[in-house]
C-alpha cells in the first residue's frame, strides 16, 4: 500500500527530522538513509526497513519488487526538509537499528577509540569489509555509526561489517585474558614497525583519535605499540588511511 504525504507538518514527518541527530536515532532505534545505491544496499542487506519514502519522480524510476513494505510518495519539500543533504535524492528508508555482531569472535579485531569524523569511520567500514574484517570494536566515544554521513561514506559497508559498541577498555581487558595480543597504532618510532608485526595469533589492533591518538586507557590495555613507517616528512597519516594500510598488511596472514 501507497500513502502520500504533502505537509511538513505532518507528524510522522517531524519524527523523521528528528533522526538527523543521535539523540533522535537513540531515542527511536531506527535510522534515515538515502540515494538510490544506499537504500539498493539496504534492500539486499536483511535489515529491517521500516518505511521508504520516494518523491513522485522518484517513485516511477526505481525499483522497489524486492520491497512489500511501506512506501511513502512525498513533495519534494518534504524531501529536502528530511534530506541531510545540500540536493536530495528523492529517496529515503528508515531502517531499525540491530546487534551486528558475529556469533563467535574472530582471530582479527578491529577497534576504534574515539573516532570522532564520521567520513573516517565510513571510510574505515569500507576498508574493513575490503580487507576481510569480521568485527569493528567502537568505544563509547566514537562517532554515532548511523549517522548519515557513517552511512554514506560507507557506502553499504556498515550494514555487512559486524560491529560492537561499549566499554573498549574492558572489552579489550576481556580479549587479553582470553588469549588475544592488543596492538595500538601510533606515532612513536620506537614501536615494532608494522612490517614486523605478526598477525599469526588472535589479534585486536586499536586505532586512536584523528587528532589525540589512543587514550591513556586504553594505551594500557595493549601489548605494544605499531608504528607505520613513512619515507616522507609528514609526522603522521589520516586515521582511515592508517587502519586501511594496516588493515592491508594484517590480510596478508589470511
Amino acid at each position: 500500500m501507497t500513502e502520500r504525504i504533502t505537509s511538513v507538518q505532518n507528524e510522522y514527518i517531524k519524527q523523521l527530522c528528528r533522526l538527523n541527530s543521535a539523540a533522535g536515532r537513540r531515542e527511536s532505534g531506527s535510522f534515515i538513509i538515502e540515494g538510490h545505491k544506499l537504500c539498493q544496499e539496504a534492500l539486499k542487506s536483511g535489515w529491517e526497513i521500516e518505511c521508504c519514502l520516494l518523491t513522485e519522480q522518484v517513485f516511477a524510476d526505481f525499483d522497489l519488487s524486492s520491497y512489500s513494505g511501506k512506501k511513502i510518495i512525498i513533495t519534494d519539500h518534504i524531501a529536502r526538509k528530511i534530506s541531510s543533504m545540500d540536493t536530495p535524492p528523492g529517496i529515503f528508508m528508515v531502517v531499525k537499528q540491530k546487534d551486528n555482531i558475529p556469533p563467535q569472535l574472530p582471530r582479527f579485531i578491529l577497534a576504534l577509540d574515539h573516532i570522532s569524523d564520521p567520513t573516517n569511520l565510513g571510510a574505515i567500514l569500507r576498508s574493513a569489509e575490503a580487507f576481510g574484517v569480521d568485527l569493528v570494536c567502537l568505544s563509547e566515544g566514537c562517532v554515532d555509526l548511523y549517522s548519515p554521513k557513517v552511512m554514506r561514506s560507507a557506502m553499504g559497508s556498515a550494514f555487512r561489517v559486524h560491529t560492537l559498541k561499549g566499554n573498549l577498555p574492558a572489552f579489550l581487558k576481556k580479549q587479553k585474558e582470553g588469549g588475544y595480543q592488543i596492538l595500538g597504532a601510533g606515532l612513536n618510532r620506537d614501536y615494532k614497525e608494522l612490517p614486523d608485526v605478526s598477525f599469526q595469533i588472535p589479534t585486536v589492533m586499536v586505532i586512536g583519535n584523528e587528532a589525540n591518538g589512543i587514550t591513556n586507557d586504553v594505551m594500557a590495555c595493549c601489548d605494544h605499540g605499531v608504528f607505520i613507517p613513512m619515507l616522507g616528512k609528514n609526522e603522521s597519516l589520516n586515521a582511515a588511511v592508517a587502519a586501511s594500510i594496516i588493515l592491508w598488511e594484517q590480510s596478508k596472514w589470511k
